[in-house]
């Protein structure tokens, strides 16, 4: 007699917000341009430590959309654990970034 397949639980929504936090992470150097160019046109970046500029500014920028989705969709739990993994990554991917813009 078969046994009837188990679901895992994981659906086409779920693989989409997967797939938005692997695509913000990857727009973080997109993230660290805009910081750049608002940060430079409002004169900030002289009174702003370029880590900030170059590092947490993109790296929250890019955190927002999924946070806000995994806000609306999931429990407060996981949805505080991804926004903290894609907060995390994307840090780590403008640290390693950041000597695109470093020039001179």
């Amino acid at each position: 007699m078969a046994t009837p397949s188990t679901r895992s639980g994981i659906g086409v929504p779920d693989v989409a917000f997967g797939l938005l936090c692997v695509v913000s992470v990857a727009a973080t150097l997109l993230g660290q341009f805009v910081s750049l160019v608002v940060f430079d046109s409002t004169g900030l970046d002289q009174y702003v430590p370029s880590v900030v500029i170059y590092s947490l500014a993109p790296a929250l920028l890019m955190t927002v959309l999924p946070a806000a989705v995994a806000a609306r969709r999931y429990d407060r739990r996981r949805a505080l654990a991804a926004t903290v993994g894609v907060f995390v990554a994307a840090l780590a991917v403008s640290f390693v970034t950041m000597g695109f813009f470093l020039i001179g």
